[in-house]
């Protein structure tokens, strides 16, 4: 078997920020099980820039041509978000206090190479079920790889393990992510004459105030499996105005949320709409409101007594816990997948040049994949 911290240092010095193509470390993946025998099938598209995207699906056993039916898929995205100049090693392993630093170290190269490693000792001829590697693009950018196969219905698995950093605590829960553009628009005057004009920052602010009291109504819809136990909401962004001596005709912002998966994640925009509603009658002052969802992903809840749940506990009595960040696990269980996530490192160090795993994570990671494989697939 081939220590996953050698693959790591390899998979780290290929850059695969979302905005570039992921076929090179695509290539090196099959470079690296094809000598194995595995058998691949590339799914792939052109993201909105025209840039090649590529999804690798890589199995002990022949596909064919239709849709691949498995017992178990072992998902992993590609790509990282972007490092800026400053991270001047960010390609480059290296270690400190046993921990492994890099660009993509926890998130999630470093799953990826525990797969590799742990697919390097699978023997097909012991296997009794389809085992495939899922291997996806653009999960940094909205998990675009994930919903172009379930669009195209590539796959359909009856278990899914996602690597993401969970410090190998098993999540079998998750919330969703949706994401929504208000605009606002009024009437530009100039400042010495505000009555000629109408506001769209001042509207925008009492909406924003509307929208605060709909977080709070919010928490009565609890699930108490999540920290916190209700769909939260947030605006991360806001924009307007032209010059300060200006009366702004246009205010906009985005609105994000993160439905708990017992809740549709349809509801906060309905109410949304009601609110926005209410907000014009009210308000008489010749506003225009437009509401565009961006993004409506819903959420993910497996069962404890999931089989795919107990291969990846290290103990009988292991710890299970929930997250609140985003996955491609919804995606999966809409490809008829119970599905769990875990994964090496934390997702605090993620997304920073902070970002590292630990090596001893690693090896318990190989040991964990390789004992899921054997009691899922035989």
């Amino acid at each position: 078997m081939t220590r996953p911290q050698v693959l790591l240092q390899e998979l780290v010095a290929i850059p695969s920020v979302s905005c570039m193509s992921n076929r090179p470390v695509v290539e090196w993946i099959q470079r690296f099980l094809e000598p194995l025998g595995w058998h691949s099938r590339l799914f792939c598209y052109d993201d909105a820039a025209g840039v090649e995207k590529v999804n690798l699906v890589v199995s002990p056993q022949p596909m064919g041509d239709g849709r691949i039916e498995t017992e178990l898929a072992i998902v992993c995205h590609t790509d990282t978000v972007p490092f800026g100049a400053e991270w001047v090693d960010a390609t480059t392993l290296h270690e400190r206090d046993g921990m492994l630093h890099g660009c993509g170290a926890c998130d999630v190269k470093g799953f990826l190479a525990c797969v590799l490693a742990a697919a390097s000792t699978v023997d097909a001829g012991e296997m009794k079920k389809r085992l495939c590697l899922v291997f996806t693009a653009d999960e940094e950018v909205g998990c675009r790889g994930a919903r172009f196969l379930l669009e195209r219905d590539a796959i359909r698995a009856r278990y899914a393990i996602v690597g993401e950093p969970t410090s190998l605590t098993p999540a079998r829960a998750g919330k969703g992510y949706c994401l929504a553009s208000i605009k606002v628009t009024g009437r530009a005057a100039h400042s010495a004459f505000p009555e000629a004009g109408r506001s769209a920052i001042f509207a925008a602010a009492r909406l924003l105030r509307e929208i605060e009291a709909l977080a709070q109504e919010l928490m009565v819809d609890r699930n108490d499996a999540f920290s916190p136990p209700w769909t939260t909401l947030n605006v991360g962004e806001i924009r307007g105005g032209t010059a300060k001596n200006v009366v702004p005709a246009e205010c906009s912002f985005l609105l994000e949320w993160r439905p708990v998966p017992t809740q549709r994640p349809e509801v906060v925009l309905e109410r949304l709409r009601e609110v926005v509603r209410r907000f014009e009658e009210e308000s008489r002052d010749g506003f225009e409101i437009q509401v565009e969802a961006l993004r409506m992903e819903g959420g993910f809840e497996t069962r404890i007594d999931s089989a795919v749940i107990q291969a990846v506990m290290k103990e009988a009595d292991s710890k299970i816990q929930t997250i609140a960040f985003g996955t491609e696990a919804p995606w999966m269980a809409r490809m008829g997948a119970e599905a769990v996530v875990i994964g090496p490192g934390s997702m605090l160090t993620a997304h920073s040049p902070r970002e590292c795993v630990p090596i001893a994570e690693l090896e318990e990671c190989v040991a964990i994949l390789r004992r899921a494989i054997k009691e899922l697939c035989g």
